[in-house]
């Protein structure tokens, strides 16, 4: 089990990265004052002080993470295995989990079982409710969510009064589910469109590959971006840029990316939005994904999939829906070019390396039709020609070309082992996993 991270040259790929300690336990507790963790470092030999906590080790080199003690008055009626979901969810919520009665009960569940089993997402959601209640403020899962509402409520905003009247109901908003995905479902509870947080993450350190040459980011950070968003998608990037993040950009780059992101996540609920609006959710047996089908955390099973035209008129009218309000259409336009531009590339770097993961399933047109359907619906209202869709395409493969090249010349499981990798220019001290956060 390693546990001290550490900065290894590859060649040209000389990337910062950290290998992350196994996360082999789960936490169930609230947090610890300096009282218990004074009293357990005192009483058992060996243990140490985390960020979060203590760890306790054993003889065989593994380690227990204590993180807080349940109170009688907090686990009074749960059962065992619903303590499981204090860290993060408030008791009244836990209650709520044992019968769902209508779709906010839904997306209640399927944010808590995306956190549950997961040490690492607990630990990012145990800082954030550590910040929360510092402030004095009520923790609750839920409400914290409601918090980071902005992306599809503010594109909700740009629809007509008949539109936005049919989607205010929905429940709505981001998950820390593994997958960089979206999806709409409609469910027996009801109605739900989920975006996962690793999405958000992904089309943030892709925008610094491909616009960060024009704020003024070296190649060598934008090929690092690059390597973290293939990671993401790839399943083997630890998800905690929040308690560890991979670079500090400068405030105004920090911005400009983050606005690009705001775009790009906009386009992502207003394709899901679409769907509904354009009546493809006929039965509560439906989910559409907007990225990829094949690794949905949702049992394809049961679900009807859907073909490509309706994944073509979800991306023109999530568009066409808001073109009353020009500045709106105009940004959240070149959101949507940027989001196929982006799983273009991942279906470029994946054949190039002769991987299939991305590779276009019989339900799901790939990206590169996408974008020319989208192109030849908006018409002349499309802000981008035909000839600077070239151009960006020619970037793409430049891109995807010298990814290839450096990763090749790096070390052999960059794509495969679970970690952190960093910008190099953007990031001043390593960090030792549980220990420094």
């Amino acid at each position: 089990m390693e546990n001290t991270p550490a900065r290894k040259d590859t060649g040209d790929f000389q990337f910062p990265w950290s290998q992350n300690i196994t996360d082999r336990k789960r936490n169930t507790t609230l947090h610890m004052d300096e009282s218990q963790i004074n009293n357990i470092l005192s009483k058992i030999p060996g243990s140490k002080r985390a960020a979060q906590g203590v760890l306790i080790p054993f003889e065989d080199g593994s380690f227990y993470h204590v993180q807080g003690i349940i109170s009688k008055d907090e686990s009074e009626g749960l059962s065992t295995e619903e303590t499981f979901f204090c860290a993060f969810c408030s008791k009244n919520e836990i209650l709520r989990l044992r019968n769902l009665r209508g779709a906010h009960d839904y997306l209640l569940r399927l944010r808590a079982n995306a956190l549950v089993d997961s040490p690492r997402a607990v630990r990012v959601m145990r800082e954030r409710r550590k910040e929360i209640e510092k402030s004095g403020r009520h923790w609750s899962l839920s409400q914290y969510y409601h918090s980071k509402d902005h992306y599809h409520k503010s594109y909700i905003g740009y629809l007509s009064r008949n539109n936005a009247k049919i989607l205010k109901g929905i429940p709505a908003g981001l998950a820390f589910i593994p997958e960089a995905n979206a999806v709409c479902i409609r469910s027996l509870a009801g109605d739900v469109v989920i975006a996962s947080e690793s999405l958000e993450h992904f089309y943030y350190f892709m925008s610094i590959a491909f616009y960060g040459s024009q704020l003024g980011i070296h190649l060598i950070d934008r090929e690092h971006a690059v390597l973290i968003a293939v990671r993401i998608m790839s399943g083997v990037e630890a998800l905690d840029f929040e308690i560890d993040p991979r670079a500090i950009l400068p405030l105004e780059t920090e911005r400009t990316i983050n606005t690009l992101v705001k775009h790009q996540m906009q386009f992502t609920f207003g394709h899901e939005y679409a769907h509904h609006l354009c009546g493809h959710m006929s039965s509560p047996e439906t989910c559409f994904d907007a990225i990829s089908p094949e690794t949905s955390i949702f049992n394809r099973n049961a679900l009807r999939l859907y073909n490509y035209d309706l994944e073509y008129q979800a991306d023109l009218n999530s568009l066409m829906n808001i073109q009353n309000d020009p500045n709106a259409y105009a940004q959240v336009a070149m959101g949507a070019f940027s989001v196929l531009l982006y799983l273009h590339f991942l279906h470029d770097v994946w054949e190039k390396l002769g991987l299939k993961r991305f590779s276009v399933s019989e339900t799901h047109p790939s990206a590169i039709d996408r974008l020319k359907k989208l192109i030849q619906g908006l018409g002349k209202k499309s802000p981008v020609s035909e000839k600077e869709l070239e151009d960006s395409l020619a970037l793409s493969n430049d891109l995807s070309a010298i990814f290839v090249r450096q990763l090749e010349r790096g070390r052999d499981d960059a794509l495969t082992f679970y970690g952190s990798v960093y910008l190099p220019s953007y990031i001043s001290k390593l960090k030792r996993d549980r220990i420094d956060f």
